[in-house]
């Protein structure tokens, strides 16, 4: 317990003399690594058992936000870090709190767990859709957060088991494409002869067409979803995709059965 109290005031502490002290992460960090498989499956159950780590995390990030105490955010980098883990952590608690659940949509339906329950960060009653949509998309711009929030669902992309950090945050957002691209269970090539691609690139398609990289070369006309994975599918599906410009393409049906590790409840 005095290891998270001193966690909790390493994130929360007043700025000192010399500058302020960045917000911290190392909590979170902790939490992911010790109840987050390689697969991005959550053990839930010994995350409720054993929850003072999350619930002190949640507590930094009810006190202090780049909103708030914007001086503790060194970068962009750092401030959408925040909102990223922020989002997750939120999640996670929503989901201990009601736990044992087979879904999110049985806590008080979708509308309700990501429209209507709030969590506190730097003093600010926010919704998880208030933070995605509100705040991470519009204020950063960048299609690949789509890869790093996690919904706690299964067809989610998988939560890593590390947080976001602000000094490695666009290495992290690249490996989490790179990740969600070469999943045949997001970005596959069917036995029909079809993309199968998830259901989150029809969800937020304009996405990545309205903020599509300036510098990727060649850059295409009018960019699609397809053009963004493009880069990062392996050599096969890569060569595929780039033979059949009218190749067609299906979204899958989302799978909200809860991430967990084992059999839902």
């Amino acid at each position: 317990m005095l290891t998270i109290a001193l966690c909790v005031l390493l994130a929360c502490a007043p700025a000192a003399s010399d500058g302020p002290i960045p917000f911290s992460h190392a909590l979170f960090d902790s939490i992911l690594q010790a109840r987050v498989d390689a697969a991005g499956r959550v053990d839930y159950a010994g995350l409720q058992a054993e929850r003072a780590r999350l619930d002190a995390y949640v507590d930094s990030l009810g006190r202090v936000s780049p909103r708030s105490a914007p001086r503790r955010f060194a970068t962009r980098d750092h401030a959408l870090a925040y909102w990223i883990n922020a989002y997750n952590a939120f999640v996670l608690r929503g989901v201990i709190d009601a736990y044992p659940v087979s879904s999110v949509s049985d806590i008080g339906g979708l509308e309700g767990f990501f429209g209507a329950q709030t969590h506190l960060a730097g003093g600010e009653k926010l919704t998880l859709d208030g933070i995605e949509h509100g705040i991470i998309r519009p204020e950063y711009r960048d299609p690949r957060i789509h890869f790093a929030v996690n919904c706690g669902a299964a067809s989610c992309p998988p939560l890593g088991p590390r947080a976001y950090t602000g000094d490695d945050l666009d290495a992290q957002l690249e490996a989490a494409l790179r990740a969600f691209a070469r999943n045949p269970q997001h970005v596959r090539l069917g036995a029909d002869g079809r993309l199968h691609l998830s259901k989150i690139l029809e969800w937020y398609g304009q996405d990545f067409a309205d903020w599509f990289p300036a510098d990727r070369e060649p850059a295409p006309e009018s960019p699609s979803v397809v053009d963004y994975l493009l880069p990062y599918l392996p050599g096969d599906a890569a060569e595929k995709v780039r033979g059949s410009p009218d190749l067609d393409i299906v979204f899958d049906e989302y799978d909200w059965s809860l991430n967990g590790q084992g059999a839902a409840p």
